[in-house]
């Protein structure tokens, strides 16, 4: 009889949370890794450098719409308050050219499977990345990127549960900038970042 209780208790949730039909509000914090990109530099000593976008926190919200039992429309939006560094090597001190912000706003898709308390799932999204430099000389730009990512959500309830996600972006880069002691940076490369996020799952 105690067997069957708990057997009851394990099965029960599993059952109560396949519910196709919900959508999911997620806010996440997380952490990017550092990317970097190749640019051609107007210092006639150092022309070609290796520019870094700095790791740091990101901040965002995720939204599920619902279009089949496993399937799902995803809308993320998120921001990374970082800088553009460069290091030219070990002995050599690393070059802040000054801080930017990136904004991430993209939709795609979402495919999860599981027994509705534990489900893994990959996502695929494109949009667009807002590049914000924090420096005068350069003014903000929208950039095509796009993202894959996959993780598992973990539902403690009807109308709650918490994601844990790993994603990687890349931006495109086709752009150029001058940094806060006037010298020009030319980029025809792109921006990749891997990042691994938390968030917590509203459901409704």
């Amino acid at each position: 009889m105690r067997r069957a209780f708990f057997v009851f208790v394990l099965l029960f949730p599993a059952a109560a949370f396949a519910q196709p039909g919900r959508f999911e509000l997620t806010p996440t914090a997380g952490y990017r890794l550092e990317g970097d990109f190749n640019a051609r530099s107007s210092d006639a000593f150092d022309p070609d450098l290796n520019v870094k976008v700095d790791a740091s926190a990101t901040f965002g919200v995720l939204f599920d719409i619902p279009l089949a039992p496993s399937w799902q429309l995803e809308i993320l939006a998120n921001r990374q308050r970082s800088e553009f560094i460069v290091d030219r090597g070990l002995l050599t001190p690393t070059t802040t050219l000054g801080d930017v912000d990136l904004t991430v706003l993209q939709a795609g898709f979402l495919f999860q499977w599981g027994d509705g308390q534990v489900d893994p799932f990959i996502t695929a999204a494109a949009g667009l990345t807002r590049i914000d430099p924090k420096f005068n000389e350069l003014a903000s730009d929208d950039r095509f990127s796009a993202s894959v990512g996959g993780g598992v959500k973990i539902y403690f309830g009807e109308n709650i549960g918490l994601r844990l996600e790993g994603r990687g972006y890349w931006t495109d880069l086709d752009t150029g900038f001058d940094d806060n002691r006037h010298r020009r940076y030319d980029s025809r490369d792109g921006l990749f970042q891997g990042e691994g996020s938390v968030g917590l799952i509203i459901a409704f």
